[in-house]
C-alpha cells in the first residue's frame, strides 16, 4: 500500500501541473469566467468552468478510443468544428460589448456549463493539445495523473473565480476593465478559430 501510494503521488503532483498548462493560458472559457467573477457570480463561472473540464474528459475519452488520430486524418471535420466555434466566440464578443456599453449591471451574456463545454469541444487548441499531450498522459502518468491534471483544473479555476469576485467587490471599475478585455479575447480567439477552420476546411 505504502509502495503504490509513493509510486502514485509523484504522478499526481506532475498531472497537476500539466493540468496547469491546460488551465492557466488565457483563452475564451477564461474570458468569460473573468467576467462573471468579476460581476460578482463566482458560481457562474464555476459551471463555465465546469463544462469546460467536462468536455476536454471528453477529449481524454477520444483519446482512449482512438478517435483523436481519427480525426487527424479528416481534418475538414476540425475545421468544421473550428468555424462554427470561431461564429459562436465573435457572436459572444459582440454580446459582451454591447453589454459593456450598456452597463455591467444590464449585461445579457452569460456563462454556462454549455458554454463551457461547447467552446472546449470546437477549440482546435484544445484537439491540438491532447493530440499532443492525451497519449503521454495516458501512458506515462496513468490513472494518478490523470486525477492529478483534473483535480489541478478544478483548484484552479475556483480559485481564480472567487478571486475575482473578491477583487471585483473591493475594487472600483474592475468589472467594466475586464469585460472590455474579455470582448478582446473572445474577438482574437474567435478570429483565430474561424481562420484555422476555414484553413482546415479549404484542404
Amino acid at each position: 500500500m505504502t509502495t503504490m501510494t509513493t509510486h502514485a503521488l509523484p504522478l499526481f503532483g506532475a498531472g497537476m501541473a500539466l493540468g496547469l498548462s491546460l488551465a492557466a493560458p488565457p483563452g475564451p472559457v477564461m474570458a468569460v469566467m473573468a467576467t462573471a467573477s468579476a460581476q460578482g457570480r463566482p458560481r457562474e463561472s464555476i459551471v463555465t468552468a465546469l463544462g469546460a473540464t467536462t468536455a476536454d474528459a471528453v477529449w481524454l475519452v477520444l483519446v482512449l478510443l482512438g478517435f483523436i488520430a481519427v480525426l487527424q486524418s479528416h481534418p475538414r471535420v476540425i475545421g468544421g468544428l473550428g468555424f462554427l466555434g470561431g461564429a459562436m466566440l465573435l457572436w459572444m464578443a459582440w454580446q459582451g460589448f454591447r453589454s459593456a456599453r450598456r452597463g455591467i449591471a444590464d449585461s445579457t451574456l452569460r456563462g454556462s456549463f454549455r458554454l463551457g463545454f461547447a467552446t472546449v469541444l470546437s477549440s482546435p487548441f484544445s484537439f491540438a493539445w491532447w493530440m499532443a499531450s492525451g497519449p503521454i498522459v495516458i501512458s506515462t502518468l496513468r490513472a494518478p495523473g490523470i486525477a492529478g491534471l483534473f483535480f489541478s483544473i478544478l483548484l484552479y479555476t475556483t480559485t481564480f473565480s472567487y478571486a475575482l469576485s473578491w477583487l471585483g467587490a473591493r475594487v472600483k471599475h474592475i468589472a467594466l476593465v475586464i469585460a472590455y478585455v474579455g470582448v478582446a479575447m473572445l474577438s482574437l480567439f474567435g478570429v483565430y478559430f474561424a481562420r484555422e477552420g476555414i484553413r482546415l476546411l479549404r484542404g
